[in-house]
């Protein structure tokens, strides 16, 4: 079959999908491989980047083999993965350690320690925050999540591997550079790092922010646009992936960015919620917009000149995972899971979970604070924790929600739903019911990050126009509207919900930090 294509390629943390998108956005076939996590230290995680490159090869090999396309029809090649890990290199590129992912929290005591001062206002220093703010419309995260903290981290705790690093590379920059030799990064990417100024046509490194902090740009990579040609792909990695030398490699973004193109919901305001390992809510905005108590704020779009509001929360379908893997003992039938919650009544027989198995980025910065089920009893069997799981997933982002919707200005009519658990029926509708709106879900919800990343690159190779013009590319599929007569009881268990953190925050903060 001859139809001109791009290979996408999404590098997730648990998993890697390599698809081929065709010019009309559509994702012709796609192949998957798995990613581990390792944790060496408690509040660590890391993975190898030999380990992305590895399952990147077997995906694809994968995909050759199934697909009835040619790899000679390929027209560009394009990467969306996970966003804010740190990975050292040296000068030929190589990795000098394992990459500290977006999961990891061991640079806690250095985010703390940039950010104080006198006087304090929720944990930062004000004179600081406040420059941090007007420079790059955020601040660095207290739990120690962002590449900033982790920099000084690295610097502080493994000196011996800060002075072989040539650069600082994020999870897509190690990609580029071994598809291209170019040590490269994007707008979203930079702008997520706090040492970027963010205001519309101020684009670049902070020398304030680097001076303050004793860095500089030496380690930092090259900023260019999303939706532009990195380079041409080296006949190594061309080898590798099963492609011609040469093949235009696209600067792409992260997964944010790209599920935000692929979801469809491309105009200012429209939002839509990815519900995988973690989950974000994410809309696009014009102009910068931020809270920093909440941890919310925007980032650069994938199109240049546009922003992206974005609240990530830590574990979302992570807490369903940790349930079947470590409880139940890798139940693998997702259809069974999703029947067992269908078969509890909604409020779970009032069984709540938690899910801060990570601690908690949004709305609540709090990195103590733990995940578990309250109000179990001998009563309860397995369908009353999942579909506890399923609810308290969906009121955490209730809670996002009322963040973000203060930001935009205005209320949300309707979201579109995208990632792996938006295949599941059950949780899109407790999605609807929760939130009290209709929740979309588009074509092929799990490959959102790769379709995304192939218009992209479709952008740059001027096959398609403005990202606000491609909403009409991705179909809607079902429509699940909320049910009026659980308006009540949802509301209600939402209320518990938010007392129950504000009557306990303080008790996780004594138990996990001993103050």
């Amino acid at each position: 079959m001859t139809e001109r294509s791009i290979l996408a390629i999404d590098v997730g943390t648990s998993e890697v999908k390599a698809a081929l998108v065709s010019y009309a956005g559509r994702v012709l076939d796609c192949a998957r491989s798995p990613c581990s996590v390792m944790h060496p230290e408690p509040t660590w995680a890391e993975q190898d980047p030999n380990g992305w490159w590895h399952a990147i090869c077997s995906a694809t090999r994968q995909l050759w083999r199934e697909t009835t396309h040619r790899p000679a029809d390929v027209t560009g090649v394009v990467f969306a993965c996970q966003m804010f890990g740190v990975l050292p290199v040296d000068a030929d590129g190589k990795p000098l350690m394992n990459a500290m992912i977006w999961l990891d929290t061991r640079s806690r005591e250095q985010a703390r320690a940039i950010t104080a001062g006198f006087p304090k206002v929720s944990g930062y220093g004000l004179w600081k925050l406040i420059k941090w703010l007007r420079i790059t419309n955020g601040a660095p995260n207290l739990a120690g999540r962002d590449t900033i903290s982790k920099f000084i981290w690295l610097r502080e705790a493994r000196p011996e591997v800060w002075q072989r690093t040539d650069k600082l590379l994020d999870v897509k920059d190690y990609l580029l550079m071994r598809c291209t030799g170019r040590a490269v990064t994007s707008h979203d990417l930079a702008s997520g790092g706090w040492l970027y100024r963010t205001k519309k046509g101020e684009l670049g490194w902070s020398e304030e922010i680097l001076k303050m902090l004793d860095l500089s740009t030496d380690r930092l990579p090259k900023v260019i646009q999303s939706t532009e040609v990195a380079g041409g792909l080296l006949e190594d990695a061309a080898v590798d992936l099963g492609l011609q030398p040469g093949t235009p490699v696209i600067t792409g973004a992260g997964d944010v960015p790209s599920c935000a193109i692929g979801s469809g919901a491309v105009r200012d305001g429209e939002m839509h919620l990815s519900l995988g390992t973690s989950s974000w809510l994410a809309a696009h905005m014009d102009d910068r917009a931020v809270n920093p108590f909440a941890a919310t704020g925007t980032l650069c779009a994938a199109e240049h000149g546009k922003y992206l509001l974005i609240a990530t929360q830590e574990t979302a379908g992570a807490s369903l995972e940790w349930l079947r893997t470590k409880v139940f003992g890798d139940v693998t039938d997702y259809e069974q899971i999703n029947n067992w919650v269908s078969a509890s009544e909604p409020g779970a027989a009032g069984v709540f979970f938690f899910p801060w198995l990570m601690g908690e980025r949004v709305p609540v910065d709090d990195s103590s604070v733990r995940g578990g089920f309250a109000n179990l009893g001998l009563d309860h069997d397995r369908s009353h924790l999942l579909r506890a799981i399923y609810e308290g997933v969906a009121y955490n982002t209730r809670w996002t929600m009322g963040v973000v919707e203060k930001l935009l200005g205005h209320s949300v009519p309707s979201m579109r739903i995208v990632g792996g658990g938006a295949q599941s029926d059950a949780w899109c509708q407790i999605m609807a019911d929760v939130h009290g709106r209709p929740v979309e879900r588009v074509a092929n919800p799990q490959f959102c990050g790769v379709r995304g990343a192939g218009m992209i690159a479709l952008r740059a190779l001027g096959e398609i126009g403005r990202m606000e013009d491609i909403g009409h590319l991705v179909p809607i599929t079902h429509t699940f509207e909320p049910r009026p007569e659980l308006r009540d009881l949802y509301s209600d268990r939402f209320g518990e919900y938010l007392r129950y953190y504000k009557q306990n925050h303080a008790w996780f903060r004594r138990i996990n930090e001993g103050r």
